[in-house]
């Protein structure tokens, strides 16, 4: 009794080491890769994905299931002749079962038709009850039961369904409270069966969702080291960073506005282009209430019909965009003008705001909106 125990044990972990997400129409070796590019495919990695099977089709140019995946990684809008076209480089004759499931799937997609889509889903569970794909496929990927169903069944392929567990545990979706514990120990769970940046990407967001930047930036950093070249990683690892130091950020911003207003002040071109960029003309509502216009460089020679006593900005507040992508700040000015023409003095005070927006360059000011107090007085027209 003892050794069939021990047997059947030891078929169990062949099994469950031996899971694949379908049994397809390639070679050996392109099996594999093919497996593991519809691994990347349940872990929303597409370009890894049709990356592999472009290597699959290296070591076997009749590799149907490869052109499967590269149809599954693309778009299916018609009018892009991607996905369309990656089916249409598929001999059906050629199929296993499994794989004409998933291309009467894919091919309905084209015509948005749900119909067949789903019969064909149907059918084809019905069909084959055990297969991984077709679970995966039939799955509700925002259902914590589903995901859970999946991992239970097929605990070797379950990444992605892990990846979706921390999201509902950090959300408290499931249990009626975020359970961080829980999040991060599906995280885990996902990592020690596939590696691949999404769910380093998950970790950071869930982390961010909660606070905790450094966590967030660090697991972002992670995720960007798998593609360095235009990693779609990359622009929330600056976020994150930026929400780390957010009050240096914040302090840089109030002093690039007192910067930049000097600039003006002092008609100091070199300073001036530092904060405003070339392509994004600066928009601006002065305080004698006219009408916007775009400042430009001739502005900021433009004689003017008064000079400046003094000129002070106060109280400064910063507040940013959820992505650190654009700040707007508000504050107030002080100071006294004279005109040349009459020397008369005049009392200047003023409310505004400015909006900056960050970009290769570092940030620059877009707009800028001036208007008297209510007990102030502005500039004159111009």
């Amino acid at each position: 009794m003892k050794n069939i125990i021990t047997i059947i044990f030891c078929m169990m972990i062949i099994n469950l080491n031996g899971q694949q997400w379908i049994d397809d129409s390639c070679n050996k070796k392109a099996s594999k890769i093919v497996n593991k590019a519809i691994d990347h495919l349940s872990n929303i990695e597409y370009t890894m994905a049709y990356a592999m099977a472009n290597a699959a089709l290296l070591i076997d140019d009749d590799c149907q299931c490869a052109h499967l995946v590269k149809a599954g990684a693309t778009s299916p809008n018609a009018d892009w002749g991607s996905r369309e076209a990656k089916l249409s480089a598929i001999d059906k004759s050629k199929l296993g079962n499994v794989e004409k499931v998933w291309f009467s799937m894919l091919k309905a997609t084209l015509s948005s038709d749900s119909e067949t889509y789903q019969k064909s889903l149907a059918d084809g569970l019905k069909s084959n009850p055990n297969s991984p794909l077709l679970n995966w496929l039939s799955r509700d990927g925002s259902s914590f039961e589903d995901n859970k169903k999946f991992a239970e069944m097929f605990p070797k392929l379950a990444s992605g369904s892990y990846n979706m567990m921390a999201y509902q545990y950090a959300r408290g979706n499931y249990g009626g409270e975020s359970d961080l514990n829980m999040a991060y120990e599906m995280i885990d769970k996902s990592l020690a069966l596939h590696d691949g940046p999404n769910i380093l990407d998950s970790k950071a967001e869930i982390a961010a969702e909660n606070g905790d930047y450094e966590t967030a930036l660090n697991s972002q950093l992670k995720a960007h080291d798998y593609s360095w070249v235009g990693s779609q990683y990359w622009e929330n690892a600056v976020t994150y960073y930026l929400k780390l130091n957010q009050e240096n950020v914040e302090n840089y911003l109030k002093q690039a506005q007192v910067n930049l207003q000097n600039a003006i002040l002092e008609k100091n071109e070199e300073e001036y282009k530092k904060y405003v960029s070339n392509d994004l003309p600066m928009v601006a509502g002065d305080s004698n209430l006219g009408n916007f216009y775009n400042y430009t460089l001739e502005n900021l020679n433009q004689e003017a019909l008064i000079d400046w006593n003094s000129f002070d900005l106060r109280d400064i507040d910063v507040h940013f965009s959820p992505n650190m992508r654009m700040a707007f700040l508000t504050f107030y000015a002080d100071g006294s003008y004279s005109f040349k023409a009459t020397g008369e003095t005049v009392d200047y005070n003023t409310r505004a705001s400015s909006v900056w927006l960050r970009t290769g360059d570092g940030w620059k000011s877009i707009h800028t909106n001036w208007a008297p107090t209510a007990d102030g007085t502005g500039i004159p027209q111009q």
